[in-house]
């Protein structure tokens, strides 16, 4: 009761946040518990790879507004992959996530999608703070976050429902990264024709 009005707002923003970290978190644990004991089992079907990754990228286009982030594309339109389409959505939610939070405002984020003997590859790269190297080993462990400076941005799931996923899939993923300089994650799923 002896709070002003600009303390209240404050405070009602804080909880609405934390509420929704909170929210993610459950969300992402109930995911990958599914995930890991098979209770979702993922359909396999053909789909326009660069539609989906674009679709899912302009769902951040406030975010890359606000920090002025460049977005890069050299899409392959035509690349054509098997997998979940509604379940890999959430492996390029993360990873675009993950690009935007760790570059600077002014930075740049790439997306490319790439048919290469046999298999599609999806790489999302940033010109982010990069990964120690002794970290790139543990990054896709569960509540595993390499960098603390954005702990409360994120829960440590991310990548490991990534993981989870392109391997349902069939796929791989795999990181390169360099401190200052930025990582570009690439995910390997089977060609269809």
């Amino acid at each position: 009761g002896g709070l002003t009005d600009s303390e209240r707002a404050d405070y009602t923003r804080k909880i609405g946040e934390a509420s929704r970290r909170l929210s993610v978190l459950v969300t992402n644990i109930l995911q990958l518990s599914r995930l890991e004991n098979q209770q979702i089992p993922p359909r396999r079907e053909a789909f326009l790879v660069s539609e989906r990754l674009c679709g899912r990228a302009l769902a951040f286009e406030r975010i890359m507004d606000e920090k002025g982030i460049d977005l890069e594309c050299d899409l392959d339109e035509g690349a054509l992959a098997w997998g979940d389409p509604a379940l890999l959505d959430t492996v390029w939610d993360n990873l675009v996530s993950n690009a935007l939070k760790f570059t600077e405002p002014g930075g740049t984020v790439r997306l490319r999608v790439r048919r290469v003997e046999g298999s599609v590859l999806v790489t999302v790269a940033d010109t982010g703070c990069g990964i120690p190297a002794e970290d790139l080993a543990r990054i896709f462990d569960k509540f595993y976050q390499a960098d603390s400076s954005h702990a409360t941005q994120g829960n440590g799931l991310g990548l490991a429902l990534v993981a989870r996923i392109v391997a349902l899939s069939g796929g791989s993923v795999s990181v390169e990264s360099a401190l200052g300089e930025g990582s570009a994650f690439t995910v390997r799923l089977d060609a269809a024709e």
